[in-house]
């Protein structure tokens, strides 16, 4: 796996971590109740043109633009990188490790960025470098 090394990551490299995260979940089958804030970006599953939620759902990949995850979590790091609001099967395989081996991949994304995060909630996390 290459490892990213740099200092300070890019909109770029943030962007692609988001959708790596997004894409694991949904293969996974855990994109459902989640929430990725990047870039002043959100990555979730309510689309507010229809009003309908798309679980797991490929074809419909949601993306709200100028969102500030502090309008949605009350941890977020001032420096913020990147942060995820999740419940569901998402929540049980990150906080309560009910799928280690899933969750051993999922962290493997962070490490891969050079980035970690820390809980808000047992909900919520943000990644710091």
């Amino acid at each position: 796996m290459e490892v990213i090394k740099e200092q300070k990551l890019k909109k770029k490299e943030i962007e692609n971590m988001a959708v790596e995260i997004r894409e694991f979940l949904i293969e996974h089958e855990m994109w459902q109740d989640t929430h990725i804030f990047f870039n002043d970006k959100m990555f979730g599953q309510h689309d507010p043109t229809d009003d309908k939620y798309y679980y797991n759902d490929r074809d419909h990949l949601v993306v709200e633009e100028d969102v500030d995850p502090n309008d949605y979590l009350d941890y977020v790091n001032p420096d913020h990188i990147l942060s995820m609001s999740f419940e569901g099967p998402a929540c049980h395989m990150i906080y309560y490790r009910t799928e280690p081996e899933i969750k051993q991949k999922f962290d493997a994304i962070f490490e891969k960025y050079g980035v970690y995060y820390e809980f808000g909630d047992h909900w919520n996390f943000t990644c710091y470098m």
